[in-house]
């Protein structure tokens, strides 16, 4: 594929991703939709360049990630530390993670010695079968189903109880 024809092609996630950004004040205020659209672009080309077939991910997956992790990445820093935390945290972030326990991947956002830390701080206090769930979803990247599988539940039912989790941590 080529650059012209990638960034034709996947120009619309682009925009739907750079427009999920703004919704946050911070981000408005320093930055308009057309600077985070280039932003994307960028790691479009950036995807291109690095992809490895023999990874076992598509190359249109793979630049669907690297979008969305480029924008996070190039983010961040402008979110307040509060703000930060909650996306960090979130299933859509968390889920892209493809490292095991104590790995960090060098360019995944939501994954620094920092974050692990909380995270595994945050996640002490839950019964140990909880702490395997949101290592499994959230640090391992694996999908409802996946877990469903290992835990010997329903995938409703390991949905419900992630939410449910997730909502008392926010309260």
């Amino acid at each position: 594929m080529t650059q012209t024809d990638a960034l034709a092609q996947f120009d619309q996630a682009v925009y739907k991703y750079a427009h999920q950004w703004m919704r946050y004040p911070s981000i408005r205020q320093d930055f308009d939709l057309e600077d985070l659209a280039q932003i994307g672009r960028i790691y479009i080309l950036k995807a291109l360049e690095e992809y490895d077939p023999e990874a076992g991910m598509t190359l249109s997956t793979y630049i669907i990630q690297r979008i969305r992790w480029g924008l996070n990445t190039s983010l961040r820093s402008h979110m307040p530390r509060a703000k930060r935390e909650v996306v960090h945290f979130s299933i859509d972030e968390m889920n892209l993670c493809p490292s095991g326990l104590g790995r960090t991947d060098h360019w995944h956002p939501a994954i620094d010695d920092e974050t692990n830390f909380e995270f595994f701080d945050m996640i002490s206090t839950m019964s140990p079968a909880m702490q395997y769930i949101f290592e499994l979803r959230f640090v391992d990247g694996d999908s409802l189903a996946s877990i469903a599988k290992k835990t010997g539940h329903s995938i409703e039912w390991v949905r419900q109880l992630i939410n449910k989790q997730l909502a008392t941590m926010e309260a």
